[in-house]
């Protein structure tokens, strides 16, 4: 790796604003501002979300990705899918001056994202694969758990700040980004299973006739996880808006992920199989733009019972 620009008086760029991204930046912006460092300049593909943004934290709004790639010496990017970041990171490494440590919060393949560390490598610069743990909510208090990898001296600049400006913890995977990669696709399945599973407890606790709010409560006392008790108050109330959390194409992109692994290791994975099944119905039914927990409608409908209830979400127009 080409010696990186000084951490001593970065100057941030945050690229990919969407329910996560937003969130996260306005931290980052924070811990900026606090430094005394430049204000954190924002890209985005629609402008309009950049430009009110700006009107929040300490930012500067960046015309094009050519500009902020030549002026930051790191960028944060939260981006939705392998296609998207392959097209915005190659961009930006054409446009960059040796040294640039690029930091990654999508989730993306491990294949694309050892892709996307020689590509950067190439250039004299740093790919991180740093992927986080978190709904929304979390992120705004600076509560994520985050996953890093990639050269060890941006590891190092990169822990000056993460904790706890944008996170609470970090996991460490080491050099190999496909490594980073490969823990948030893991604990993805872990999260996907554990909705799958809840879906299922809290149908069966529906068509029984017991108290889906009881059932909650036992939730809380025994399996007071983050997944457990943010995903089980959804599903007990319906409540599946897309807002504020994680949309169900996203759901689908993470599912189809994990199966791939899968196919390509010989490994089953009958839950998240499961899972994409339910996934897919709540989608045929006008969930796309609901949180990815919606996909207990699939697991509802098998049973008989309507798909949605509660009032917290809004069904596709398609």
């Amino acid at each position: 790796m080409a010696g990186s620009q000084s951490s001593a008086f970065p100057s941030f760029g945050f690229v990919g604003l969407g329910n996560m991204g937003s969130t996260m930046c306005l931290n980052l912006a924070r811990y900026a501002q606090e430094q005394g460092f430049p204000k954190v300049k924002l890209w985005n593909r629609s402008r309009d979300k950049a430009e009110e943004l700006a009107g929040r934290g300490f930012f500067e709004v960046a015309d094009t990705l050519d500009s902020i790639a030549a002026s930051c010496s790191i960028i944060h990017a939260c981006l939705a899918n392998d296609e998207v970041a392959l097209s915005v990171y190659r961009q930006v490494l054409a446009s960059s001056k040796p040294g640039l440590i690029l930091v990654d919060h999508s989730t993306l393949y491990p294949t694309t994202s050892s892709t996307l560390f020689a590509e950067a490598e190439a250039q004299g610069s740093s790919f991180l694969s740093c992927p986080v743990f978190g709904p929304p909510a979390v992120a705004a208090n600076a509560g994520l758990l985050v996953v890093l990898s990639g050269h060890e001296k941006a590891r190092t600049t990169l822990k000056e700040y993460i904790v706890p400006t944008i996170g609470r913890a970090i996991v460490d995977c080491g050099g190999d980004t496909r490594k980073g990669a490969l823990l948030k696709i893991l604990g993805n399945s872990c999260i996907l299973g554990t909705i799958e599973l809840m879906s299922e407890s809290f149908t069966l606790a529906e068509k029984t006739g017991f108290d889906t709010g009881l059932f909650y409560e036992f939730i809380q006392q025994w399996f007071p996880a983050p997944a457990w008790l943010n995903y089980g108050k959804k599903i007990r109330d319906g409540a599946f808006s897309g807002t504020t959390g994680f949309t169900l194409p996203g759901g689908m992109k993470d599912a189809a992920y994990i199966r791939r692994l899968g196919a390509e290791t010989s490994t089953p994975t009958p839950i998240i199989d499961q899972a994409w099944n339910h996934l897919t119905t709540a989608k045929a039914l006008g969930g796309e733009g609901l949180d990815w927990s919606s996909c207990a409608a699939g697991m509802r409908v098998t049973a008989g019972l309507p798909p949605f209830k509660g009032e917290d979400f809004s069904l596709s127009k398609k």
